[in-house]
């Protein structure tokens, strides 16, 4: 079922084409907690994001919203929200097993050289520390990978894709493997998630995983997918630590208004640094009290 169909199998007043309220991308409608048949559509469901807000009355979770609206137990609300998170559709949750696609590495990585264990100093890492725990390589003068950290991605103990970071600033941050040469794509999994127990710390990028240490894992940038919201999904404690800037906050609130249609805990916190590869030992220790 789609979200507009269960607007209209339970009578909620949706906006007209062309309604003053009507926003590319959501579905306006009459906001269950405020507005019930006012007309006024103030609430709207965002397509691609799966959460719903109130221009009047603010944010509720998907979850409360349909229970608000149709009055429905718990359980048949949330089954009919994972629905609505995959469209209607069942996810093929590709793991190692499912994917034969031949695999293999660059042939410029190698160690890391002076310049790799200068950037990675000057950005407050432990090189040695790092190449531990992550298993990271170093590229040098090699075409459009020249000058880049190795960054393997592994899934149940297993490579199965890789990304780069550019250690210079003149160059595009991060390259990946193509997807299809990847045994899992990368934005199906989490990175760092062989790591997580019960709480997961939800982070933009590798390096803001470094910072933090095992536990957190990161979603490759802020768009996240319906896959990695899944296995999110399965850790009873999540804290969102996304960049601190606006647009960034902007995804973060729509994943946790993903995440918090369902049991267990889910906390965005906004760091007074730009991001936690940027923070201080000091804000870095009380982010990871949440690991506890």
């Amino acid at each position: 079922m789609k979200f507009r169909e269960l607007l209209e199998e339970y009578g909620v007043s949706i906006a007209p084409e062309g309604h003053h309220h009507s926003t590319e991308g959501f579905i306006q409608f009459d906001c269950p907690f405020c507005e019930k048949g006012s007309h006024k559509y103030h609430m709207g469901y965002n397509v691609s994001g799966g959460y719903v807000n109130c221009w009047h009355c603010g944010g509720h979770s998907l979850a409360s919203t349909i229970q608000e609206i149709s009055g429905l137990s718990y359980n048949k609300v949330r089954k009919i929200v994972e629905d609505l998170s995959e469209g209607g559709k069942a996810v093929v949750m590709t793991d190692v097993r499912e994917r034969k696609t031949p695999f293999s590495i660059p042939a410029c990585v190698g160690k890391l050289t002076t310049a790799h264990i200068k950037y990675l100093h000057n950005r407050g890492y432990d090189y040695q520390e790092i190449q531990r725990l992550w298993q990271i390589k170093g590229i040098g003068v090699a075409g459009r990978l020249r000058w880049r950290l190795f960054i393997p991605i592994y899934y149940q103990g297993k490579m199965v894709s890789w990304t780069t970071r550019a250690i210079g600033r003149q160059q595009m941050k991060y390259i990946s493997e193509e997807k299809e040469k990847e045994i899992v794509p990368h934005k199906n999994i989490l990175y760092g998630m062989d790591y997580v127990r019960h709480c997961a710390i939800i982070t933009e990028g590798p390096m803001d995983v470094w910072a933090i240490g095992p536990g957190a894992v990161a979603t490759f940038g802020t768009a996240f997918t319906s896959q990695q919201v899944i296995r999110l999904l399965k850790i009873p404690k999540r804290v969102i630590c996304y960049d601190n800037e606006k647009e960034a906050q902007k995804q973060a609130i729509k994943l946790r208004n993903a995440l918090g249609a369902f049991e267990g805990e889910t906390i965005n916190v906004v760091l007074d640094s730009k991001d936690p590869g940027e923070a201080k030992p000091k804000e870095l220790r009380r982010l990871r009290k949440f690991l506890k």
